[in-house]
């Protein structure tokens, strides 16, 4: 017995050295793989080592993190810290630092310095993020105008060959915070930051930006640029180029028209356009996506053929249509419409081949069609986080797992701020079965954005399949709570079915039927709930139904049975189900 307090530690240690994952794995499940309870756990590391069980595995973490920083060049400060399993890159550097006396690229640079036989140098890349414009202007309702700014130069910068850019998502996450330069650098692992302020009044505008060395803060470039608004894609066109002119970045003969791609030469289209994607990429429910649509078709009706305004349309579309905020037969035909139309108009961005992989994958049930155009859209992508979040769904419903989570973890590593990218990931790792990493990935976008429903699902439908009822109760009566839809109050339902209470699993039929009169409900809503409730006639009536209309959920059917319908999988009525959906 006296030995047995050293035994824990070790095999605890073994359980976070065997497998990167382990480390992100929340304090409840490490506890159960040990064998022993928190508090238990916890005395016997305060008594052998002086540490909490939260500094201890903290201490794991940091010491991971310092062997990768040692042995790898490749992997950037914040993958480091997704890979241990600290979700803030501003965290990481924090403790790292506490812990060892310098920041995590400095300690990587002294290593590589020290080594005796240097390794061959990569392939030089520059890199950079572009922060949020902050708008000068007195109109708040200028802001779209100063984000679109922002936007067009990192797409801009984004086509160059060997210049990293940091993504759209990532670096808007900074939008509004005073933070330290060097702070910034090193969260989105960049060597420079470009920043500036837009003021706008009347037809007048004045646009500055400075390059900043993220080392030293010094200021290698800066400009003022006082323009017409009809100026507006020339200062674009400028401000690229000086930007890429001092960080020594060549653009000569066929690159400079990639870089340059103008999606229109119409600055009343280009300011609608703008109004779009303010609305669109805010990601927030039926009456953002409705205003994004709105300002898109305002400016195809200024500049007809903008494909880019219609990619944009039709993805709204389709969220409007994938998460229950329109009718099938409002957003299906208008979403069929604008991805057509931006392939057409277009084929040589990567928001056409996304559009119309979406449609594909998502409403048409066409594998091998959908799969060409993803690869066309990471062909042309400038922002391939967006990519590799929409391809490792595709892969998840292909049952490749492996690769679905590899797709994830690469968009995570582009844009880890993503609430998209991280809901997904959440997804795939639930359809793999790795029910305990998808709670972990559900619990870091609950802390990322707690008022996202999205994060309280995930972690509420894995809990569910791990049998951990009360605890899935909190989480998903929370996300219903933020997101009152069928694509959540019937999760309630599945989890009261599936728990026995029969009564409630009925309460809640009444409550999709009653919300189905205001907005719209999934028929795979109604029948999930039934199912979990026990009456499989009823629900196959229903998933019928839902096959017929292409509903997304239906793409998922084989791991919703395997967890939550133990036994449906032997019965015929199911494989004729899947059947039609995988023909």
């Amino acid at each position: 017995m006296t030995h047995m307090p050293r035994g824990v530690i070790d095999k605890l240690d073994a359980l976070l050295e065997e497998d990167l994952e382990n480390l992100m794995l929340p304090l409840e499940q490490i506890c159960q793989r040990v064998g022993l309870s928190r508090s238990q756990l916890h005395r016997i590391l305060k008594e052998k080592t002086q540490l909490s069980l939260t500094l201890y595995l903290r201490q794991k973490k940091l010491e991971k993190a310092k062997s990768l920083l040692t042995n790898t060049d490749d992997l950037r400060v914040s993958e480091v810290a997704y890979l241990v399993g600290i979700n803030s890159p501003q965290n990481f550097s924090k403790y790292f630092t506490d812990a060892f006396g310098l920041n995590p690229t400095e300690y990587r640079k002294e290593v590589l310095s020290r080594q005796e036989t240097p390794r061959p140098a990569p392939t030089p890349q520059v890199s950079i993020a572009v922060l949020p414009f902050v708008n000068m202007s007195n109109d708040e309702e200028q802001e779209y105008f100063t984000d679109g700014v922002t936007e067009e130069i990192i797409n801009v910068l984004s086509h160059v060959p060997n210049l990293k850019v940091a993504g759209r998502t990532s670096s808007f996450t900074f939008k509004g915070k005073n933070q330290d330069i060097r702070l910034i650098g090193e969260q989105l692992n960049v060597d420079h930051i470009l920043e500036g302020s837009v003021r706008k009044s009347d037809q007048k505008l004045r646009i500055t930006a400075q390059l900043i060395n993220v080392k030293d803060g010094y200021h290698l470039w800066s400009e003022r640029y006082d323009r017409t608004l009809k100026d507006i894609f020339d200062i674009q066109d400028e401000l690229a180029l000086a930007i890429l002119k001092e960080i020594k970045i060549q653009l000569l003969g066929e690159d400079k028209e990639t870089v340059l791609k103008r999606y229109t030469n119409n600055h009343s289209a280009y300011q609608l356009y703008l109004h779009g994607r303010y609305y669109h990429n805010k990601f927030d429910g039926a009456d953002a996506f409705t205003k994004a649509i709105g300002y898109y078709q305002a400016a195809i009706d200024v500049e007809p053929t903008y494909a880019i305004a219609y990619a944009g349309m039709a993805s709204c579309y389709l969220y409007m249509w994938f998460y229950r905020h329109l009718p099938s037969e409002q957003s299906l035909p208008s979403m069929k419409l604008a991805t057509e139309r931006a392939l057409q108009l277009d084929d040589g961005i990567a928001e056409s081949y996304l559009a119309t992989a979406r449609m594909q994958l998502l409403y048409a049930w066409d594998f091998e069609r959908a799969a060409a155009s993803f690869r066309k859209a990471l062909e042309f992508s400038w922002n391939i986080g967006e990519v590799y979040g929409q391809y490792a769904l595709y892969w998840s419903i292909r049952e490749n797992h492996a690769k679905a989570e590899e797709m994830a973890a690469l968009s995570l590593l582009e844009e880890p701020f993503s609430l998209i990218n991280n809901y997904y990931a959440g997804y795939v790792y639930w359809a793999a079965g790795h029910f305990e990493q998808a709670i972990a990935q559900g619990q870091r976008l609950m802390a990322l954005e707690p008022a996202f429903w999205g994060g309280h699902s995930i972690v509420g439908l894995n809990l569910i399949t791990l049998k951990r009822y009360a605890e899935a109760a909190l989480a998903l009566q929370t996300a219903l709570d933020l997101n009152y839809t069928g694509l959540t109050l019937s999760a309630c339902g599945v989890l009261y079915g599936l728990s026995g209470e029969d009564a409630k699993a009925r309460g809640i039929i009444g409550q999709l039927e009653a919300l189905h009169q205001q907005q719209p409900v999934a028929h795979y809503d109604i029948g999930i709930v039934h199912a979990a409730a026990g009456d499989l006639t009823t629900a196959c009536v229903y998933f019928e139904a839902a096959i017929e209309n292409h509903e997304p959920p239906m793409l998922f059917f084989k791991s919703i049975v395997r967890d939550w319908l133990v036994g449906f999988e032997a019965d015929e009525r199911y494989k004729k189900l899947i059947a039609r959906i995988f023909r």
